[in-house]
């Protein structure tokens, strides 16, 4: 099972991405990192067609991009970055969202998360990582082969960012997973690969264990230093080198 994507887009005449190509396939986390505005969140709207980019998007060799939207609903899901919700919709109810274009599992995707005992609660009632975990629970009862998640870990405390990036670590096994990190060292602990952005263009892929700190230096515009730590790389950051 493989995604495989070529794009560029622009708003306006400012170019946001400038013919990007990646792939990802299933069982591997790919991590996508870069500064703000590096195009990142622009690549994950355009992949899964809320943005409309320029050129091809394909899910083992079917074309994404010609396909009507509940067509693509059932093949690619897209998290969008957490937010507080403003509707006291039942934690089931949020889920059921995901499923109506495809029918989907609400009560395994819940289960899956562990919040099907809590169904019943409003949404509301949910911290930023239950949240989190919520819109994960969506995506899954959606039922696609692939799901691109927008900063899952974004203001999460580390206890939460952790059990998310360890049930994405699961799900790699069962679908394709790509995830925009804002986190370098998660990205660094749980990606199988790396793709780098800046200013809307690829700078680097590879594996985490192939980067070097010249390269986030140049990226980031920051003193890097890569360290192992009982088997894990870890990001050392200094002063801004400018």
């Amino acid at each position: 099972m493989s995604l495989r994507v070529k794009l560029s887009f622009s708003y306006g005449r400012r170019k946001a991405l400038d013919n990007v190509e990646f792939s990802a396939e299933r069982g591997e986390l790919l991590a996508i990192i870069g500064p703000n505005g590096a195009g990142k969140s622009t690549l994950l709207k355009c992949t899964v067609g809320i943005l409309e980019g320029e050129g091809t998007v394909s899910l083992n060799g079917r074309e994404l991009t010609r396909m009507k939207p509940g067509e693509r609903a059932k093949l690619i899901t897209y998290v969008p970055q957490s937010s507080f919700p403003e509707f006291a919709f039942t934690i089931e109810e949020f889920v059921e969202m995901g499923a109506y274009a495809t029918k989907g599992d609400v009560e395994g995707a819940l289960k899956r998360v562990g919040l099907w005992e809590r169904r019943r609660e409003p949404v509301t009632f949910l911290s930023g990582g239950e949240y989190q975990l919520a819109l994960i629970a969506r995506a899954l009862a959606q039922g696609s082969e692939a799901i691109l998640l927008d900063e899952p870990t974004s203001h999460l405390d580390i206890n939460h960012a952790l059990l998310v990036m360890e049930l994405l670590n699961e799900l790699k096994e069962e679908k394709i997973i790509v995830a925009v990190l804002h986190d370098l060292n998660l990205a660094l602990s749980y990606a199988d690969r790396l793709l780098i952005l800046k200013g809307g263009r690829k700078v680097w892929e590879g594996k985490p264990e192939s980067l070097e700190p010249e390269i986030l230096e140049d990226v980031y515009g920051v003193k890097a230093e890569i360290v192992e730590v009982e088997g894990r790389r870890l990001l050392v950051a200094g002063l801004s080198k400018v």
